[in-house]
């Protein structure tokens, strides 16, 4: 039996034409080796000519894309013949690859051949060889031989005569540890692994060859792909040194004292076990290549490396060794570093070009460039503009606009959008006849795709008449050309087929003569027509035809096709098979295509090809057309608006797979906007390429106001796939173009269409490609930003004069036809008008402050009220405060209460407003019954919750205490004026009602969900970097890795909307005075329209409203429902509820028992795995110390290294610790600073992410108040703040379920459990305490890496259910008749668990059952089924869990 080829065994895979003939010839030995679990192939084959390893890796690689495998191994037999030494360098590329050795520890070797003996030479002494031989390196290589020619070899290693020795200390003492920690490999079995050598392999550089280093006229360095100035080098660690260095990417074994130079990329200083010594981690890179220094440090030596930075261009003098605790890398131990400087690409032209085509970021997965460089890079140029324009979104504007507004640069802002002409037509030229009149239907096979380097080899024709076949035309042609062999096998025309046919003169004028003045039909008719017309104009042949295109006929006449591929309309109208791809066949079914669809026309009283043309102009769909790219510059505001307005028409009604601008919409919003004609996706570069007469393409560049030509490299891959011949082919199109703009009079400009700012930066696209899996991401297009000089060297050709004014008298000519200060958003606020809302703010605080502290009020309110009040009504704030009121109000009445969050407690008019439940006065009684209050200003409580209990003087009531002493300031500003941001958790259960009382409130034309860009994250990039490397085999450092990651790092991949942010625009305006809008996801079939924009660029502009959903309203209101009290009523002061927090007494238990230290599991914020250990050692006494932790634990820089240490070494306790950002102003004001130095050094120290360091002049203010040392310290640490008011709001509600899991534990439990169900276990629960410790033991014995969301739902769950059983408590089992679909109900101490608990039962079925159970008993399982109409599974589920216990299966056996 003859053995399956390769192509025969993997035949999903459809290989290219060196591929496939590899795989003809490849014959499979013996059986495959298959592992489903692993997903992982191997199989041996047979084959009687070498193939080269990069070839079998390569397509190993594509077979595992075919079949979405992990891995596949092919390995080669061959007969021992072939094997020579010439080949022994394959050899080694699998020794390599399988980490046998690494390529870059044996990068040099010498091999000789004797008998049945191989020596290698290589270039270490006793320690490399000894290294050698403990990995068995030379047995290895041997059977890899052996294994693909079944030949024998004794392999030994001896030190090459040219040996200079370079760190050999290191690898001997890699080895003696190699030995010292020796284990048994010999349970390493293969499929496909190997045991791994200590050197890994690894690479510094993604790149094969290294870049010439040299030292210019300048005495700049040119070393990788960057360019140093190594004079004045400032020494920042150790002693100055002679900078020598050595290219990243020829540091590929160990080595004495070396030196690198590069740009740091990333650095990390950590801790370590011993006190006082710290891990320094840094990497740089010179863009060709990276590498990672590591070194230990003590504090001071710590200091000195925190002056490096990221972007800080380096020397670093060290030694280059094995790292052996991590993975083998090799990694330089830093002795010196000096900051040197990195010499910028910069534009010297006298005069500047502007570029006109620039992509950001923020075109989807495709371009690396962030907006702000792209500005500050043209700006540092001495460009006087620079153009964005993005594809089909305008989301790069706002980072743009920052930047230029900043430097005074200005910004054209544009859009490279997917235009598509809904001008539908079928009919080209003069269609002046009927369906009666004879027609000549053609088709041609050619060589290629393009008519300007292919060549027509067949043409075949039918001349008809009402479906009759009138007469034949059938040649072949001699193309004078090879015809490509898969042309041959698409179409079955060979070179001998051609061979003495006629050639391309006479076979066109015998073509010619057969179709007279007749109208053409060929399907894609503009295919067949180009190559016609070229072999016309070629040889002086008039050409004239009018042609009709039955795919655009089809596309109308046959609307519900998807496809109109030949065949498939012809399967379409059942007319039988034909030979289709060659040309005598196709034409004659596109005949009898074409004339079932003109009786179709007919039956619809269409009886001339005009009409048909005024009907599809009627009807087309703009869906269904092709897109071109097209660039669209705004020149006004007016432009500004129309351009948001045709970019939201693109994403609302003509979204498919991109967001579409059909000719007819944007000829009705073309004013104010310029138009270009884009790259070689543009629709007048495609006609041009096509060879449409030139009437036809002076007609399109009219439509353009400028025409545009890009630098060769843009449009090589058309010579690649033979669409042009050559590039110079490219620079005839380009001139074409020049001479289009010649004739019609409009500018024509040269433009980089930039994806990536420098040309060595194509590598970060690269990978982006190959993460969306496109199969040519490998190809150089050098689609970087050029500067003036480099665009006039590119296009020399056109001319010296030519060139200057396509690169730059044109470029500015377009820049100066766009109006300065355009800004993608109005300067200002725009706020909703609500009539009588001042007045009606006014009087809510007023009436609620003296029902609370009487009136007169107290001069302290009085004074506080007057002052916000004043300041939120002068900046126009009032409509904002009224609309939270109002949204605060209708949650209420809807039976939930609200949450705020963030700094809006800070606001006392927010507290008066019932908009926050968090009162800012500083802390006081005050009587529910008379009105007295007293207050306490001498800073000796942090909050008035913490006030000792106390009767009123004036009437003997009971006082209550409040008031957190949280400056207003901390919200709007010093002076009151700075954009307020008031968010609100509204329960879950009530978010969306309350999103449509806010269209209720402004019209749902008037509010949006607010937008948002998802950018790739740091692990996805580092994904996709690894990827990347991976599938083409590249071991690359970490260092290497990171570099690669660095810069795809926030690129846009999708859209989504804010989780609770609405934007609501004034009545009197649109939209698109502001932004565009879309849907999330760009989901065409989404009811959801978000803003075009993030809101934090639109924040200072519209009113955004944050109603978010949360769970702390939902468990208030099943506490409220469970226990027949208002959470409003718990007591902030109750000793056993701050008990909690300090031990499990006040739940009766002890730690073991519920296996945890504290009570704090379930209460918000306080429950987590993080914050636990934090309050155990802060072990807080009340309220002020609990908002002080949660301060401390949201915050950056405050705990670890900070206030734990103060706590620790006694400086001060928790309630001293700077925790919240509000704390510092009213820290500094008692110390004896005034209010605004205060409040500037709260401000500096809470935005304050860079870790800059404190101004001298703050440093001196506070010492000249003598501020304690200890607390100036701690404000350098400190990195990111929590304002106290959220942090109060936390702690408010902690206390308030707290009071009720001590006070009234099921309550407790029943309301945590009904508002919060994911992951709990109704089956396990019900087992009781011992299977949930099982359960919780299971999940945490799980890898990191191997644990799921669902794991940690469901220990964060069962964790508290374990505590609940834990404190003697049961869960009643899932009852048919007593369980709720959802909630967890008290039950005689106890709580009955609801069907929703029971895992994989859903929500509808649950509700099912509850509903159908209150129309009576069920009287079997058959009964219930039919009832509820629920599952098969969902009666399993219910069966497993006992809830069926005593139901019959049917009605009939509960008779008997």
């Amino acid at each position: 039996m003859t053995s399956k080829t390769l192509l025969e065994v993997f035949t999903r895979y459809l290989p290219d034409g060196e591929n496939r003939r590899l795989m003809e010839k490849a014959f499979l030995k013996g059986n495959m080796r298959v592992d489903k679990n692993l997903r992982m192939v191997e199989l041996d084959f047979t084959s009687d000519a070498l193939i080269r390893k990069a070839k079998l890796y390569k397509l190993e690689n594509d077979i595992c894309k075919a079949y979405v495998l992990r891995s596949v191994r092919l390995f080669p037999k061959y007969p021992k013949e072939l094997f020579t030494e010439a080949y022994f360098s394959e050899i080694m590329e699998e020794a390599y690859r399988t980490n046998i050795i690494s390529k870059s520890f044996l990068q040099e070797y010498t091999p000789s051949f004797d008998g049945n003996r191989i020596e290698i030479e290589i270039m270490f002494g006793e320690g490399g060889i000894g290294f050698i031989e403990y990995n068995h390196v030379g047995k290895k290589i041997a059977d890899i031989i052996y294994g693909e020619f079944g030949i024998e070899y004794e392999i030994r290693f001896k030190k090459s005569e040219h040996y200079v020795p370079r760190g050999e200390n290191d690898i001997k003492s890699e080895l003696m540890k190699l030995r010292a920690n020796r284990r048994d490999t010999s349970s390493q079995e293969s499929f496909g692994s190997f045991p791994v050598s200590a050197p890994s392999g690894k690479r510094s550089s993604v790149y094969d060859t290294p870049a010439k280093m040299f030292t210019d006229e300048n005495g700049y360095l040119h070393i990788g792909y960057s360019v140093f100035d190594l004079k004045d080098a400032i020494p920042l660690i150790g002693q100055a040194f002679e900078i020598k260095p050595v290219p990243i990417i020829s540091m590929t074994g160990p080595q004495g004292r070396i030196t690198a130079v590069g740009e740091i990329i990333d650095i990390e200083i950590s801790e370590r076990k011993t006190k006082g010594r710290y891990r320094v981690e840094f990497s740089i890179t010179d863009y060709e290549g990276s590498v990672m220094f590591r070194t230990t440090a003590s504090d001071s030596e710590r200091e000195e490396y925190q002056a490096l930075s990221v972007g800080m261009p380096v020397a670093v003098l060290g030694t280059l060794r094995y790292d052996s605790d991590f993975d083998g890398e090799l990694i330089i131990n830093p002795a010196a570093v000096m900051q040197i400087k990195k010499i910028e690409r910069m534009d010297h032209a006298p005069e500047k070009r502007v570029e006109l085509h620039l992509h950001t970021n923020m075109s989807q997965m495709d371009a690396i460039i962030p907006p702000d460089i792209a500005v500050k890079t043209a700006h540092r140029w001495g460009h006087r503009a620079v153009a964005i324009t993005d594809h089909g979104n305008v989301q790069g504007y706002q980072e743009a606009m920052k930047a230029a507004e900043k430097l005074g640069m200005k910004v054209l802002y544009g859009l490279e959008a997917y235009y598509v002409n809904d001008e539908a037509k079928a009919i080209y030229g003069d269609s002046g006849v009927t369906f009666d009149d004879e027609f000549v239907v053609f088709d041609i096979e050619t060589t290629g795709l393009s008519p300007l380097s292919c060549k027509i080899t067949e043409i075949g024709a039918v001349l008809v008449k009402n479906d009759e076949v009138l007469s034949v035309f059938n040649t072949f042609v001699d193309p004078e050309m090879p015809i490509p062999e898969e042309i041959t096998k698409l179409t079955g025309i060979s070179d001998e087929m051609v061979k003495g046919a006629p050639k391309t003169e006479e076979a066109i004028k015998s073509f010619l003569g057969f179709i007279g003045d007749r109208m053409l039909v060929a399907h894609n008719a503009s295919f067949d027509i180009s190559f016609i017309r070229k072999a016309a104009t070629d040889h002086k042949l008039p050409f004239t035809n009018a042609y009709l295109d039955t795919v655009s006929m089809s596309r109308f006449v046959n609307p519900d096709l998807k496809k109109h591929k030949l065949d498939t309309v012809a399967e379409y109208f059942g007319l039988g098979d034909f030979n289709h791809h060659r040309a005598s066949d196709d034409a004659e079914m596109c005949a009898r295509i074409f004339y079932r669809m003109v009786a179709k026309l007919e039956n619809d009283g269409i009886s001339t090809p005009a009409q048909m043309s005024e009907a599809m102009s009627d009807h087309t769909d703009p869906l269904k057309l092709s897109s071109y790219h097209m660039i669209l510059l705004v020149k006004n505001k007016t432009g500004l608006k129309n351009l948001y307005k045709l970019i939201s028409y693109s994403y609302l009604k003509y979204y498919k797979k991109r967001p579409r601008i059909p000719k007819t919409v944007l000829e009705a919003h073309r004013e104010g906007l310029i138009l270009g004609s884009a790259c070689e996706a543009g629709e007048l570069y495609r006609a041009v390429l096509e060879g449409k007469p030139w009437d036809e393409l002076v007609s399109l560049a009219n439509f353009y106001d400028y025409l545009e030509i890009q630098p060769i490299s843009n449009n090589r891959f058309m010579v690649a796939n033979r669409t042009v011949r050559d590039e110079e082919e490219l620079r005839k199109l380009n001139r074409t173009i020049v001479k289009l703009g010649e004739e019609t009079g409009k500018p024509v400009v040269a433009t980089c269409d930039a994806h990536f700012l420098d040309k060595t930066d194509e590598i970060y696209r690269k990978i982006l490609l190959a993460g969306m899996k496109y199969d040519d991401a490998d190809r150089d297009i050098e689609l970087y930003f050029r500067t003036t000089d480099e665009m006039l060297e590119e296009f020399a050709y056109l001319g010296k004069e030519k060139a200057y004014e396509v690169v730059v008298t044109n470029t500015n000519k377009i820049a100066d036809m766009i109006e300065d200060g355009i800004r993608p958003f109005p300067d200002g606020t725009f706020t909703p008008k609500m009539e009588g809302a001042e007045e009606d703010l006014r009087r809510i605080c007023y009436e609620r402050a003296q029902s609370l502290y009487g009136n007169p009020l107290p001069e302290i309110v009085e004074a506080r009220l007057d002052k916000e009040l004043t300041s939120i009504i002068k900046n126009g704030f009032a409509v904002l405060y009224m609309i939270a009121q109002k949204l605060v109000w209708y949650s209420e009445q809807q039976g939930y209460l609200v949450g705020s969050r963030g700094s809006v407690g800070s606001s006392f008019v927010a507290s008066m407003a019932g908009i926050s439940e968090v009162n800012p006065l500083p802390p006081h009684y005050y009587c529910p019954s008379c009105q007295y209050s007293e207050f306490i200003t001498d800073g000796s409580y942090g909050s008035g919750f913490d006030l000792p209990d106390k009767k009123c003087p004036r009437c003997g009531a009971s006082l209550k205490g409040d008031g957190h002493d949280i400056p207003f300031e901390t919200f709007l500003g010093f002076y009151g004026d700075k954009s307020p941001d008031i968010d609100l958790n509204f329960s879950g259960e009530v978010q969306g009602k309350v999103h449509k009382y806010t269209e209720e409130l402004f019209g749902a034309e008037n509010v949006f969900r607010a937008g948002t860009i998802g950018g790739i994250a740091d692990k996805t990039a580092y994904g996709y970097a690894a990827k990347y490397a991976e599938e083409r085999n590249l071991n690359l450092s970490k260092a290497e890795l990171s570099r690669l990651t660095k810069k795809c790092i926030g690129v846009k991949r999708t859209t989504g909307q804010h989780p609770g942010g609405i934007v609501v625009v004034p009545k009197e305006y649109e939209i698109y005075d502001f932004c565009p809008v879309q849907h999330p996801a760009d989901d065409p079939n989404s009811d959801i329209v978000t803003t075009h924009f993030t809101f934090e660029y639109l924040h200072d502009t519209l009113l955004k409203l944050d109603e978010l959903g949360h769970d702390v309203p939902t468990k208030y209101k099943y506490l409220e429902k469970f226990s027949g009290m208002s959470v409003l009523d718990v007591p902030m002061n109750d000793e056993a509820v701050y008990e909690l927090f300090r031990s499990t007494d006040s739940l009766g238990v002890t730690p073991e028992e519920i296996g945890c230290k504290i009570g704090t599991l379930g209460l918000p914020e306080f429950g987590t795995s993080f914050v636990m250990p934090v309050v155990i050692e802060a072990r807080p006494k009340n309220f002020n110390d609990l908002l002080q932790i949660s301060g401390l634990t949201h915050g950056t820089g405050l705990w670890l290294g900070n206030a734990q240490d103060l706590i620790k070494n006694g400086v001060c306790d928790i309630s001293k610790v700077v925790g919240t950002r509000d704390s510092i102003m009213l820290a500094l004001i008692r110390y004896g600073l005034d209010n605004s130095t205060s409040f500037k050094i709260m401000e500096f120290v809470r935005k304050n992410k860079a870790g800059k360091p404190l101004p001298e002049e703050m440093i001196a203010a506070m010492k000249g108040k003598n501020v304690d040392t200890w607390y100036i310290d701690s404000l350098t640490k400190i990195r990111y703040m929590f304002p106290k008011a959220h942090a109060a709001a936390y702690v408010m509600s902690a206390i308030r379920l707290g009071w009720f899991k001590v006070h009234q534990p099921i309550v407790f439990y029943c309301g945590y459990f009904s508002a919060a169900p994911d992951g709990f276990d109704g089956l396990i629960a019900a087992k009781g305490k011992a299977a949930v410790r099982r359960l919780l033991d299971e999940i945490k014995g799980k890898d990191k890496k191997e644990r799921t969301q669902k794991d940690d739902d469901t220990y964060a769950a069962m964790e508290i259910a374990y505590e609940y059983l834990g404190r003697g408590y049961k869960f009643l089992p899932v009852s048919l008749y007593k369980s709720d679909a959802k909630l967890f109900l008290p039950e005689s101490g106890a709580i009955r668990l609801p069907f929703g608990s029971l895992p994989g039962l859903g929500e509808a079925a649950a509700q099912k059952l509850q509903e159908a159970r209150e129309e009576g008993e069920f009287l079997s399982i058959e009964e219930l089924k039919q009832r509820t109409g629920i599952s098969k599974a969902v009666v399993e589920i219910l069966e497993s869990g006992g809830v069926l216990e005593g139901l019959s299966e049917t009605n009939q056996i509960r008779l008997f």
